[in-house]
């Protein structure tokens, strides 16, 4: 078992808000492509630049505009051979293709990484099957987080993802998948178990298993290039009816406690036991907690947390999983400017001279900072080999 203390750390800055500013500009072998679509007879909605009102709606569904691309268009497929032939006409015209998987991302992913990319948006791909037999779910890469927790919770189950219930599981899940019950369930990307993918020569691989490099690529790295995943089969798991976010509230002047303690006790905490440092620069310190069961069934395992942390307040809440992840969280997104940044802390933990650079830093920005810091070691991520799978973090 790796024993390093592991902690992922979101920084996030808000600027200000603005709006786009829509291109006139063709691309080259705009009309190639156009035609290519067309012979090719995607089912789907294809909206170019000349189609405004349909190309800006999918422009703004992005709401970084500190990172902005326009696409060459953007497809819409209504099932796996409309995406097979969008690849076939991007890589016959040399076109970079990316894939949109219905959620957010900071950095604009989505949008490829520079102009007159296609687009394939994989949104209307929005179908989840849930087998309570084998306990697995059937998930096409166009769902939110949202709709797989709410199909999981329905049925009784649970799959370990992120902390926004509004991100894609294209992306999220392949890309190793951080978030809430990791530390009892392992990453998502340690629960795929099968796919279907694209390839960049039009193939469908329907059963990524059967290609042993390509599936242990896609369970960690799979949002880097091997093709389009079109579905995922996930192994979920049954958990009981309730469960308990506990919240914990400090001073900002007691983060560097909150740090400290957690950088003690963090690997011993229960495996069934999310732990999440919310750190503003305009509010309260929270650690948020998630437990799958009662809330008195959890209040054992965090005793000594609590002891040493010496919170303000101290609050549980009971509740079905799916309102617990959830709740208090809008689909909706302001247009603004952002600058996210993630890292990995080893078993050092952050020093007290850095948490107290890292707080006076924090005060010092004049726009909005939030920081989430997630405790992931002590559990089902650390008890997986680091070759195991292409997630590469896993004994940072």
């Amino acid at each position: 078992m790796i024993s390093h203390l592991y902690i992922l750390f979101f920084f996030f800055v808000t600027i200000r808000a603005s709006s786009y500013l829509h291109p006139v500009i063709k691309c080259p072998e705009e009309d190639s492509i156009r035609k290519c679509l067309d012979q090719y007879h995607i089912k789907g909605p294809v909206n170019f630049r000349n189609n405004t009102v349909a190309y800006n709606k999918d422009l703004n569904f992005e709401y970084n505009l500190r990172v902005i691309h326009f696409p060459v268009a953007f497809v819409h497929p209504i099932d796996v051979f409309d995406v097979q032939n969008a690849i076939k006409c991007a890589v016959k015209l040399n076109f970079p293709i990316v894939a949109r998987s219905g959620g957010h991302s900071y950095e604009g992913y989505g949008l490829g990484d520079k102009d007159c990319s296609l687009v394939v948006d994989l949104e209307t791909l929005n179908k989840i099957i849930i087998d309570i037999a084998s306990q697995t779910a059937i998930v096409e890469t166009g769902n939110k987080l949202e709709s797989l927790y709410y199909e999981t919770n329905r049925h009784g189950f649970a799959f370990p993802a992120g902390v926004c219930p509004y991100v894609g599981v294209g992306g999220h899940i392949t890309g190793g998948g951080v978030g809430h019950l990791n530390r009892i369930f392992g990453l998502s990307s340690d629960n795929v178990l099968d796919a279907q993918i694209v390839l960049a020569n039009g193939t469908i691989i329907n059963s990524a298993k059967k290609y042993p490099e390509l599936f242990w690529a896609i369970r960690g790295a799979g949002n880097a290039g091997y093709g389009i995943i079109t579905t995922l089969t996930l192994r979920i798991y049954p958990i009981q009816k309730i469960a308990t976010r506990v919240a914990l509230l400090y001073d900002f002047d007691q983060t560097p406690l909150v740090i400290s303690v957690m950088n003690q006790l963090g690997g011993n905490l229960h495996r069934n036991l999310t732990v999440l440092i919310r750190i503003s620069s305009d509010a309260p310190t929270t650690v948020e907690g998630i437990y799958l069961g009662s809330a008195n069934e959890s209040q054992p395992y965090l005793q000594e947390f609590i002891k040493l942390s010496k919170p303000k307040s101290i609050t549980y809440f009971e509740n079905d999983l799916y309102s617990i992840l959830t709740e208090g969280k809008e689909s909706t997104k302001t247009p603004g400017f952002y600058k996210v940044k993630s890292f990995f802390i080893d078993s050092t933990g952050l020093s007290y001279e850095g948490i107290k650079y890292f707080m006076s830093f924090t005060k010092s920005i004049k726009c909005a900072v939030n920081n989430h810091v997630m405790l992931l070691n002590g559990g089902k991520v650390n008890d997986i080999r680091r070759n195991e799978t292409a997630f590469i973090h896993r004994d940072n």
